[in-house]
């Protein structure tokens, strides 16, 4: 009997996700000892095959030809996964929605900015899920390896994959101590970037000591590396429940433990809140229209 059949395409992103499928080792032996991987950006070919049982897409929407070949993507395929934060949220690139689109242009692109070799850029960068039907997805940047494994073998055997429900802090080794405390006052009187602070304990939680993380908004699933680190959590995986609105969330759960004026006076707000799930968010994208001003 014939194998089920596997293709992969990145669209506009980095191609992370790719690396991160060749790091399982073993497990994409597991994957490919039950499929023939019949197109992927490493096999050469141009196009998708007409049919394919599962197609795996990276990247978001930005240009046209992301367009185009998410369509073709999703027309070919019985089963469409998207995986990665671009493709499910829209991701890091996303952050031009707060620009007008002339204006990324001719910043990226100067001079050449109307340039036909350059590809058409869509008037605003899109999950796959705003263009296509996607049947799973798999958040991250990038995604562990063995989520993106389990995802696709769910796929191949038309089983039903259950991403993480929890959110970070469930699986981040650091102690909560006071946030766990009954009180009115802030858990910390001040908020910090990392930089600002001399040392930075490695145990407590890094709200606790006022550095602005993530954690509480963020999807569980990496195995919290970033504070293992002793760095915040950025919130790449989105978050928990894409119904939630991340970045508004997280201000909202903040305030409890930190000075929620101070929240305000972050550098970057809107870019540490939003920085992978704003093209899904309620935050308003600026288009240009006829007359060149913005809505």
């Amino acid at each position: 009997m014939s194998k089920p059949t596997l293709a992969t395409i990145a669209l506009s992103g980095c191609e992370g996700c790719h690396v991160s499928l060749l790091d399982s080792h073993e497990g994409l032996l597991d994957v490919l000892a039950l499929v023939d991987l019949v197109h992927s950006p490493f096999s050469g070919e141009a196009e998708i095959p007409s049919q394919v049982d599962v197609v795996m897409v990276e990247g978001a929407i930005a240009n046209e030809e992301d367009r185009r070949r998410a369509e073709a993507a999703r027309k070919a395929a019985t089963i469409v996964v998207a995986v990665g934060s671009c493709a499910v949220l829209g991701g890091i690139g996303g952050l031009r929605n707060l620009s007008r689109l002339s204006d990324v242009k001719k910043a990226a692109f100067g001079a050449d900015s109307k340039s036909s070799r350059l590809p058409v850029l869509e008037d605003r960068v899109r999950p796959v899920s705003d263009v296509i039907l996607v049947d799973m997805s798999v958040p991250g940047c990038a995604p562990e390896t063995g989520q993106i494994v389990e995802a696709l073998l769910a796929a191949v055997n038309n089983t039903p994959y259950n991403p993480p429900r929890r959110n970070l802090c469930d699986e981040c080794h650091r102690e909560k101590r006071a946030m766990l405390e009954h009180s009115q006052e802030f858990v910390s009187d001040g908020v910090f970037a990392l930089m600002e602070l001399e040392t930075i304990d490695p145990v407590i939680c890094l709200l606790e000591q006022g550095v602005l993380c993530m954690g509480p908004m963020t999807r569980e699933g990496c195995g919290a590396k970033c504070t293992a680190a002793n760095v915040p959590c950025r919130g790449c995986a989105g978050p928990s429940r894409l119904e939630f609105e991340q970045g508004g969330k997280t201000i909202d759960a903040l305030a409890a433990v930190l000075p929620a004026g101070a929240l305000m006076y972050m550098e970057d707000l809107i870019g540490t809140g939003y920085r992978f799930s704003l093209p899904v968010s309620v935050f308003p994208t600026i288009f240009d229209h006829e007359g060149g001003d913005d809505v």
